[in-house]
């Protein structure tokens, strides 16, 4: 696993991209003056989705995860998907409010951001031809 920079500018992004023990990260970013921004785009979303899927990490891991990057100042959202990446990193860090963060759930969430991934992609190709 990378390791974090604990006192460089990378600490919004590895918190982001999931890059190391989620406590360091957590601490990373709370520790920085002057974090850069860091945006959060759905293939970041998927990836920390997978994390818990595939059993790598807990699933009270991701809704830490989400709450942290959700009140985090220095994040922003990928242009077009906020509504989505807001619903997402809200539910998912208030599973008392909604459900349960499983697997299953996880695979849900995936398959939504796949999809909404593989259309962008398929949007792109028709405008390039």
């Amino acid at each position: 696993m990378d390791s974090v920079d604990m006192n460089g500018k990378r600490a919004v992004e590895d918190l982001l991209r999931w890059r190391g023990t989620l406590a360091d990260l957590i601490h990373a970013v709370r520790d920085e003056d002057a974090s850069p921004v860091g945006i959060l785009d759905r293939a970041t979303v998927a990836a920390a989705l997978e994390k818990v899927a595939e059993g790598l990490a807990e699933p009270g891991e991701l809704s830490l995860w989400a709450h942290t990057v959700h009140f985090h100042e220095d994040v922003e959202f990928e242009e077009g998907y906020e509504d989505l990446l807001t619903q997402f990193l809200f539910e998912i860090s208030t599973p008392e409010l909604f459900e349960a963060v499983t697997p299953d759930l996880c695979y849900r969430w995936l398959g939504r951001f796949r999809t909404s991934l593989a259309t962008s992609a398929a949007d792109e190709a028709g405008r390039s031809v």
